[in-house]
């Protein structure tokens, strides 16, 4: 009888350590916050960031691996804390208090709508579920991952363009955790299997993106007309254009050039076939004062940015004076915006 007894022990112990096992068999998801680079509310350019989570499943012991070689894996992804209502996800947004930009994370770099990352149920994208199998071939114990790449993409559209970040530099961000974000996975052994009644992971992280106030310039060539004699006054215009952030004050100054002993009111061009000089000078209104730096009476450009481009006239003016010998002559002043 006793040793009938230890059998049925050692038996019992046998089954009971299987059956632990096989329900340690898990999977895991190692998730990455996703940072934009610096955004420039002014940009005309989308902007793109990517990550990659890893998922890693583990078969613990080889009766598991043979009952079911097989595991489902299903990530699914709400609004997040960004957006005003958490099943809205085209687009999805990134806050910094009341103020959003737009973004949405994709499977792929088409940046299609049926690529943007979903699959929660009641949203825009319930059907956009990332899904996939992993299936140990070998039936032994290990594990198996598998990398899946998302591929961020913050919109330069009107809203970013409207953006007020004359504060100072601003972080914009939204993050995903209990309620938005989630990987369900089963075990299997053949056929195929929904993931709505797996196993629950957690896997949180954030996605940011820092949003600075920009200014761009751009000035065109100032070209006067050919002239035979200087007895009289030579006139040209130009434009500048500006683009700054939302009320982004800003100042325009310009160089005196690059002809040896220019002074910023009093610019000459060099040129011609033995380096002669011909004066001339630039400002923002009909033969007005010279455009410089606002010292010794010249004048600066200033303004408040909209997010638009902004343009304006320079006009340029070469006074009568000597003729000096035919030829091309030429000055290069440098036009700086600081804000």
């Amino acid at each position: 009888m006793m040793n009938l007894r230890r059998c049925l022990l050692w038996i019992g112990t046998l089954l009971a350590l299987a059956c632990g096992q096989a329900r340690a068999d898990n999977c895991s998801i190692a998730p990455t916050d996703i940072t934009f680079p610096t955004v420039s509310s002014i940009s005309s350019s989308d902007v793109y960031a990517n990550a990659t989570f890893t998922v890693t499943c583990t078969w613990d012991n080889f009766l598991s691996g043979l009952a079911s070689p097989n595991v489902a894996v299903c990530l699914y992804l709400r609004g997040g804390s960004g957006n005003t209502s958490a099943n809205v996800t085209l687009p999805r947004q990134l806050a910094n208090g009341a103020k959003r930009v737009n973004y949405n994370l994709y499977t792929d770099t088409s940046y299609a709508a049926a690529k943007v990352w979903g699959g929660w149920l009641g949203t825009d994208t319930a059907a956009n579920v990332i899904t996939f199998t992993l299936t140990k071939s070998d039936n032994l114990v290990g594990s198996l991952t598998k990398d899946v790449k998302l591929y961020a993409r913050l919109d330069a559209d009107a809203t970013l363009a409207a953006m007020d970040v004359s504060s100072g530099n601003l972080t914009f961000s939204s993050a995903f955790g209990a309620g938005s974000v989630l990987m369900r996975y089963t075990f299997f052994s053949i056929g195929l299997v929904d993931c709505l009644l797996g196993v629950s992971v957690a896997m949180p992280f954030t996605v940011s993106a820092p949003v600075i106030n920009d200014c761009t310039i751009n000035v065109g060539t100032l070209v006067f007309p050919d002239a035979s004699l200087l007895s009289s006054a030579v006139r040209s215009t130009t434009t500048l254009t500006t683009r700054c952030s939302l009320n982004t004050a800003y100042t325009v100054t310009f160089s005196s050039g690059t002809t040896a002993g220019n002074t910023l009111s009093a610019r000459k061009m060099k040129g011609g076939p033995s380096n002669e000089l011909v004066a001339y000078q630039i400002s923002n209104t009909l033969d007005g004062a010279s455009l410089g730096d606002g010292t010794g009476g010249t004048v600066v450009l200033s303004g408040t940015g909209n997010g638009a481009t902004q343009a304006r006239t320079v006009y340029g003016l070469v006074p009568p004076q000597l003729t000096p010998s035919p030829g091309d002559y030429k000055d290069s002043v440098i036009a700086t915006v600081t804000f």
